[in-house]
């Protein structure tokens, strides 16, 4: 008789093993997809902001530029 009770526990237990690990598994593998968004969208930002930088530098003019000479600014 205990030989079956324990018999139905370790069962009992080896689901909610298996059911525990497959929630565990689902989340993980939706924070991997979440983090793979953020970091897509964190590279799009990065491109934006550098070519941003790069029109504004390719747009500077001489004309700009030399009224700063010998202004007294330190490089």
């Amino acid at each position: 008789m205990i030989s079956a009770l324990l018999s139905r526990f370790w069962g009992y237990l080896v689901a909610a093993g298996a059911l525990l690990s497959a929630i565990w598994a689902y989340l993980l593998s939706r924070d991997a997809g979440l983090r793979k968004e953020t970091y897509i969208e964190a590279k799009e930002r990065d491109h934006d902001k550098a070519d941003a930088i790069r029109d504004r530098v390719e747009r500077a003019d001489d004309d700009q530029l030399r009224e700063f000479d010998d202004a007294g600014y330190r490089d």
